[in-house]
């Protein structure tokens, strides 16, 4: 439950609705920002319920941005007791399984745990009063009433009303065309999600394979990218270069189990067989296209009570693991300036978040996609170990320490 406002509540949000669309931990993060400022605050979420699906693995929570908006949550001890320290470790391999990385969390000067995501999900949704969240709402569209204010058409026939409205509904957000026409392109990489349940009982060798964190195993434009989870389970992220229709066009259903890890295995084949074990033991197999936006879009319209966080602003494909982290900065930075009262007006705070997150993804989104490059491209991992090494020196040099030890000279 949330704590009592203190100090009234902000200028820029006295006598305001703001509605959320969105319960993941950007659109909960910013109602948890919110919310505590006293802000009259409703999260509309298509999902059901909080188990109304399978909340995906496990995410690394950076220390300038997804701790620093748990920070002023006010969450982070919470965070410190629900993560993962261990899972930070980091392995690759190539597709022969020789070892090219072995990146310990004592190897690195900044922490980035490791946090389930439903753990993370469960924990802002605790943090917030009891009736913020409206389940089971899908927005069609958003429109302006006769009387100026938002309305949000909702699926069911209804709708409601708001005077702030925050879009955080991901890649193929509803509230993105009424801010802007720019849409997400395929990257050029598929990726199959699959997952080893129980792995410590049922698989020991792949546990012992993947270790506590991230196992990686690529080349030949592909990679095997598992993750280990804090609920005894392993996560598998099949990823390779392929046409955006792949998964409608490889010839095999991913419901017929059998039938697609017979397909992958194939588009494996010459890989070392305990990598191939990760496919062999897998429970379930779901296609997934990865798309981005440009990393510097067309000018967006000048809404006065309307912007986008998170994936509906800038989805990214995963490798750097930056996207989580970003959403939660774009909540806080857009929380503080909603209510730190350095705004006179919300047409200038909401420009200045747009302005500053727009910057800010230019240069993370133009990283991811070279990152992806060298992550899963036909010569991996050979410049794996650089990049890595890149990442750990900024850090140290941000701590003031000396290079890494995991990553090995090349």
């Amino acid at each position: 439950m949330n704590e009592p406002a203190t100090g009234g509540v902000p200028a820029l949000l006295r006598g305001k609705r703001v509605a959320i669309v969105g319960a993941g931990p950007c659109g909960l993060t910013l109602a948890r920002l919110l919310q505590q400022r006293g802000a009259d605050v409703r999260v509309l979420e298509l999902e059901s319920s909080t188990s109304a699906r399978n909340q995906g693995g496990s995410l690394d929570l950076h220390e300038d941005s997804g701790q620093l908006a748990l920070r002023r949550a006010g969450l982070h001890e919470k965070f410190l007791a629900a993560c993962r320290p261990e899972g930070q470790a980091i392995r690759v391999v190539d597709k022969h399984g020789q070892m090219f990385i072995d990146l310990q969390p004592k190897d690195e000067a900044e922490t980035r745990p490791e946090i389930d995501r439903g753990v993370l999900r469960g924990l802002l949704i605790d943090s917030l009063n009891a009736d913020t969240i409206q389940w089971g709402q899908q927005i069609e569209s958003v429109e302006r009433s006769a009387e100026g204010a938002l309305r949000l058409v909702l699926a069911s026939g209804s709708h409601m009303e708001a005077d702030l409205l925050f879009g955080c509904d991901g890649a193929w957000s509803k509230v993105r065309p009424f801010v802007s026409t720019t849409q997400p392109y395929y990257c050029g990489m598929t990726t199959v999600e699959t997952w080893i349940a129980s792995v410590d009982a049922r698989h020991p060798r792949l546990a012992e394979l993947v270790g506590p964190g991230i196992f990686l195993a690529t080349g030949d434009d592909k990679a095997l990218i598992a993750q280990r989870n804090g609920d005894g389970n392993i996560r598998v992220y099949v990823t390779f270069r392929a046409p955006e229709d792949w998964s409608q066009r490889c010839g095999f259903a991913f419901n017929q189990l059998d039938a697609a890890r017979q397909g992958l295995l194939k588009v494996f084949a010459g890989w070392a067989p305990h990598l191939c074990e990760l496919l062999k033991a897998a429970d379930v197999f779901i296609p997934r296209s990865l798309y981005t936006h440009p990393p510097r879009q067309a000018a967006w319209l000048a809404r006065s009570n309307v912007t986008l966080l998170g994936d509906a602003a800038h989805v990214m494909p995963f490798f750097t693991g930056r996207g989580v982290n970003l959403a939660m900065l774009d909540a806080a930075e857009l929380a503080d300036n909603l209510t730190s009262g350095r705004f006179p007006d919300l047409d200038r705070a909401i420009r200045a978040y747009e302005t500053s997150m727009r910057n800010r993804m230019a240069s993370e989104i133009s990283d991811t996609l070279a990152d992806q490059d060298v992550f899963i491209s036909r010569d991996a991992p050979a410049g794996i170990d650089e990049l890595l090494r890149r990442r750990i020196q900024a850090g140290r040099q941000r701590k003031g320490t000396s290079p890494g030890a995991g990553v090995r000279d090349s």
